[in-house]
């Protein structure tokens, strides 16, 4: 599993909340072999240990999936709205990323994830990042990890 530094890269952002407006809008905002960070809020897949949200994961897909003739390509940046308290905060974000990624795997325009932010002022962030990459690339090895340093 590759990880890359994205200050090597040149993304576009763009906030996930746009795939609850009009098809159109999102598909507006992408342009032909574009490079995109797509920031999705930890707070709008999951409702709770492994309670998520069906509905926004299945719209994300929609949305991702009908951006795929423009040959973009997107990585999936998860954050947190609010700060990571504890050790099991970070596992439950990254079970839930783990679940995001099921539900988007057969987009093809997904490059990847960007190892999340909020782990970083934790104890063990390092391992905590070492294990969202590990569990999100078990089954999904074509996955490329982004890493901003």
């Amino acid at each position: 599993m590759e990880i890359i530094s994205l200050q090597n890269e040149n993304f576009t952002e763009i906030a996930a909340v746009c795939v609850d407006g009009a098809k159109a809008e999102f598909s507006q905002k992408i342009e032909k072999g574009g490079k995109y960070r797509l920031a999705v809020a930890f707070s709008d897949i999951s409702f709770g240990a492994e309670k998520y949200n069906e509905s926004f994961l299945a719209s994300l897909r929609e949305k991702l999936k009908s951006t795929e003739a423009a040959l973009a390509n997107f990585v999936i940046s998860p954050f947190s709205k609010n700060a990571l308290s504890s050790i099991d905060d970070a596992l439950e974000m990254t079970a839930a990323f783990k679940h995001c990624a099921r539900r988007i795997k057969d987009c093809e325009n997904v490059a990847g994830f960007e190892i999340p932010h909020a782990f970083s002022g934790l104890e063990r962030a390092d391992e905590l990042a070492e294990n969202f990459v590990r569990e999100l690339a078990e089954k999904h090895p074509n996955y490329v990890f982004f890493r901003e340093k």
